[in-house]
């Protein structure tokens, strides 16, 4: 992070003394302080991620997470925070995507990375936690959103990742529970739980909600 940067946002939690430039890492960057803190909770041990309060555009990093619904609109919140940062060619480039990968529709749960601005970085990871504007209490949305951008980053091979609080706008979701969504899908992929997944039974949050 550069020092212009620096000067706009709070490190609530830094990332660990042994975590190096050439190794993933998760900076949580989000503007609600509640939200913040339970994230701080759930990765107190976590040397690779970072929490950050201020805006994600701030953040000197490879790729934003946009959590947008599943038609890419990006009119509201944290998406046009980043849309504008890209002087509206996010929104039109994330549409375009999906209408081209997805036949107009990308899924929650799923993920794609797309380039705003043509061989730039930061590049731009959308992972809907809704399929239209909505709360989403009482869903692993906020899980199944963070695993898909955690994929997406793997496969592009994406080294430093900036992610809001997911779910926690429009979604209404808990704080606690966002925070506790997104660490349970970090430790599904970034530290393999995923293959000790034998049958379904076995999955994350199965019978969490009635």
């Amino acid at each position: 992070m550069n020092i212009i940067n620096r000067l706009k946002v709070k490190r609530l939690k830094k990332f660990g003394k042994s975590v190096s430039s050439d190794q993933f890492r998760l900076t949580i960057c989000d503007t609600n302080p509640d939200f913040l803190q339970h994230a701080v909770n759930c990765f107190s041990e976590t040397e690779c991620v970072e929490v950050v309060k201020g805006s994600i555009v701030h953040i000197a990093c490879d790729a934003f997470v946009s959590p947008a619904n599943s038609f890419g609109d990006m009119g509201g919140g944290v998406d046009k925070v980043i849309d504008d940062y890209f002087q509206g060619a996010a929104q039109q480039t994330v549409r375009q995507a999906i209408r081209g990968e997805f036949y107009g529709e990308l899924p929650v749960g799923a993920a794609i990375v797309v380039e705003p601005v043509p061989c730039q970085r930061p590049v731009l990871i959308c992972a809907p936690t809704m399929r239209i504007p909505g709360t989403i209490q009482q869903t692993i949305n906020a899980y199944l959103a963070m695993r898909a951008v955690l994929v997406a980053a793997q496969k592009s091979h994406l080294l430093h990742v900036a992610c809001p609080g997911l779910g926690t706008g429009v979604g209404g979701m808990a704080y606690d529970e966002a925070a506790r969504q997104m660490k349970t899908a970090f430790n599904n992929i970034m530290l393999e739980e995923w293959k000790q997944i034998l049958h379904p039974v076995q999955a994350p949050f199965l019978g969490h909600f009635k």
